[in-house]
């Protein structure tokens, strides 16, 4: 028996419903095995790379005000720190000493631990007139990605008591469904910074095709794409001190504006990438460096 999808209307150009109707996955889906496949044929040397910025970069909440770095402190036991704890004091002869951590993580802060829940959309998903908050494939705020109604409930700012529970939970759509599907394939790199260097620039559909012609780069449906701006270098020479001006005034990114670039984006089925959320940010929400949202499909 088909199962009954949870929506009536879905986002024009959205991929709700395409790989069935309680997807979870979006453009992942295009990642096949022949997809990994093609990715381990161009492997030509046995080099690997970080695309990870430490989890304390940039540094301060300069980028985001609502974000900080992250705190590490040790856990608890017996009342006393578990940091250079002596194991004798619990068996007396033992000689084992034990550090043993807890993070406070926001997990925006840094490289971004992101998924589909991140960004959706008012939008009449039901058909009765009134718009709801919605994500992709028609999953709901509020009973699929629950959280709190209470500010006491939100944040933990450095400085302050924060209690310990967990006050929100993404039942569907979590950053877990990416890691269970293991994302290696093809990578694709767009190199933004070999042609405007540090110049803060916003990249249309016209400069994207110049670019990817000159260089010589194809993107099919599947290929993980990498945008490289020059805007980690910024950050590191920030040495964790980040200037504001400098940030806000600084790299390139894509002009999310740019309707022929939504389309392009649509029709060549890019994984994390909505053309609808691909839209130009200033650096107090998210830095357009970072590419598009990943709300695939949101509306």
């Amino acid at each position: 028996m088909a199962k009954k999808r949870r929506w009536a209307n879905r986002p024009e150009d959205s991929t709700w419903g395409h790989y069935g109707p309680d997807d979870q996955l979006g453009r992942m889906n295009e990642l096949t095995a022949a997809k990994v496949m093609q990715g381990i044929a161009e492997v030509r040397e046995g080099k690997t790379f970080c695309l990870s910025m430490p989890l304390d970069y940039p540094g301060g909440n300069v980028l985001n005000p609502r974000r900080h770095p992250p705190q590490l402190r040790p856990t608890l036991r017996n009342e006393k720190p578990n940091w250079l704890y002596r194991t004798e004091w619990e068996t007396p002869g033992m000689t084992d000493v034990i550090n043993d951590d807890l993070v406070i993580l926001h997990l925006q802060y840094s490289t971004q631990w992101d998924s589909l829940a991140h960004v959706g959309a008012m939008f009449d998903a039901d058909g009765d007139g009134k718009p709801e908050p919605v994500f992709y494939n028609g999953y709901r705020g509020g009973a699929d990605l629950a959280g709190p109604a209470d500010s006491k409930d939100a944040g933990a700012i450095p400085g302050t008591a924060v209690e310990a529970k967990g006050t929100s939970k993404a039942k569907a759509l979590g950053v877990e469904n990416m890691a269970e599907k293991c994302l290696q394939g093809r990578g694709v790199m767009i190199d933004l910074f070999a042609h405007y260097g540090r110049r803060r620039h916003a990249v249309g559909y016209d400069d994207l095709m110049r670019i990817m012609a000159a260089d010589g780069i194809k993107v099919e449906a599947g290929d993980f794409v990498l945008l490289r701006t020059g805007f980690d270098e910024v950050i590191f020479e920030g040495k964790m001190r980040p200037d504001r001006k400098t940030l806000e005034t600084s790299c390139s990114g894509l002009d999310g504006g740019d309707v022929r670039l939504q389309q392009w984006i649509t029709q060549t089925r890019l994984r994390g990438a909505d053309r609808r959320q691909l839209r130009r940010r200033d650096h107090s929400d998210e830095p357009v460096q970072a590419g598009a949202a990943r709300a695939d499909a949101a509306p």
